[in-house]
């Protein structure tokens, strides 16, 4: 049986991290918002136990930086449309997961 990472085969780490480093914060901000490396961390983590742990860490990481940003007056668009791709990605995962685990029962 192949794991969910198979859907994601054309992806590479590479072009997973360039993604992600060019949406969202400011123009030459030296330092991203936590949660990427939360959610880079939820998408490639190897150990299924592991996994479930990740997204729920990665999802409260976005939960907030999405609150953090409905205070602001700034425009975070790039940011926000970022987040909301992330969370459905994390949603994916987590539902593949699921798939997973059941299948096993």
């Amino acid at each position: 049986m192949r794991s969910f990472r198979h859907f994601f085969s054309s992806w590479s780490h590479a072009t997973l991290k360039t993604s992600i480093a060019n949406t969202g914060g400011n123009p030459g901000s030296p330092v991203p918002p936590a949660w990427r490396g939360l959610y880079v961390a939820a998408l490639f983590e190897a150990d299924q136990e592991r996994t479930v742990k990740r997204i729920a860490e990665a999802k409260n990481a976005l939960a907030v930086r999405a609150h953090e940003l409905f205070r602001t007056a700034e425009d975070h668009l790039q940011e926000q449309n970022a987040i909301d791709e992330a969370f459905q990605a994390l949603h994916a995962l987590e539902q593949c997961m699921l798939h997973l685990c059941h299948r096993r029962r």
